[in-house]
């Protein structure tokens, strides 16, 4: 076996806490999920300059298709697509009063969302509409997640990409994504995240690692960001029948962590504290 495969396999026995690692092991088998697989890809990236961002993989791929991927990495670019979010404060200047208008939107806390450096917003999730909602209360521009889904018709796609939105594969390990989620905090920008990974109108998922996990790994605070209301869209057939409410949360100081395990270890109970947060917004 070459350099790179056994290290490799070290960090995969070490990610997944020394459970068993034969080359036909489900990585799902082994505790991997998509951020400890973040850890790993980091880490050959870092010893041996393999970018795995192209890569195809999810819990039921196995280690043996990880130690040809990790063979086969090269040097990748990374970083965001060029103009995103290009658009955003044209299109809140230009259609921003009218969604304030047309659902009475109230915004709360805006102060809490830093002035300038790194931020991370993360937020619940119950319409398509929260994202152009938050984008308006926000006082600073964001840069965040969209599901894959939303990027399949060109236009939409160019579109999202103007607004500020980069795709994110919720079936795969998307280290794309991680890399691009990762690139924004380090531009000092704010990072728009949605931890329950999917729309939940009038209840609140278990929520996602990803956040903390990149608050863990940037040292970049997290504020937390509650909407309401939107999930009752389906009823704003006339104006302000439908009120929505945007309420940010103080934020969240999170100290940096270099330790791959500890960044994994930490990262639950910062999330616990999201949601507690989220919670108290929403009166819940």
């Amino acid at each position: 076996m070459s350099e790179r495969t056994d290290r490799a396999l070290a960090l995969i026995e070490e990610l997944s806490q020394g459970a068993t690692s034969g080359p036909d092991a489900r990585l799902s088998e082994l505790g991997i999920d998509s951020l400890a697989f973040a850890e790993l890809a980091f880490g050959l990236e870092a010893e041996f300059g393999a970018d795995l961002s192209g890569l195809d993989l999810d819990g039921s791929s196995r280690v043996r298709d990880v130690l040809a991927a990790a063979e086969a990495g090269t040097e990748g670019e990374g970083g965001l697509p060029r103009a995103i979010g290009a658009l955003q404060s044209f299109s809140g200047l230009v259609g921003g009063w009218a969604l304030r208008w047309w659902f009475a939107m109230r915004v709360e806390g805006a102060a809490n969302v830093p002035r300038s450096g790194p931020a991370i917003l993360a937020m619940n999730h119950e319409s398509s509409l929260d994202i152009p909602l938050s984008v308006v209360a926000c006082p600073r521009e964001i840069v965040f997640m969209a599901k894959r889904e939303l990027f399949k018709n060109a236009f939409v796609r160019w579109w999202i990409r103007m607004l500020g939105g980069f795709r994110v594969d919720r079936d795969r390990f998307d280290l794309r994504a991680i890399r691009m989620a990762l690139a924004v905090v380090s531009r000092r920008q704010v990072l728009g995240m949605y931890p329950e990974g999917t729309r939940s109108p009038g209840e609140l998922l278990p929520f996602l690692n990803g956040a903390a996990w990149v608050a863990l790994r940037t040292g970049a605070p997290i504020v937390p960001c509650a909407i309401s209301g939107t999930d009752r869209t389906s009823e704003a057939r006339r104006p302000r029948r439908v009120r929505v409410r945007v309420s940010f949360a103080p934020p969240i100081a999170v100290e940096r962590v270099d330790d791959p395990l500890e960044r994994l270890g930490q990262a639950p109970a910062i999330t616990a504290e999201i949601r507690r947060a989220i919670e108290a917004l929403l009166g819940r």
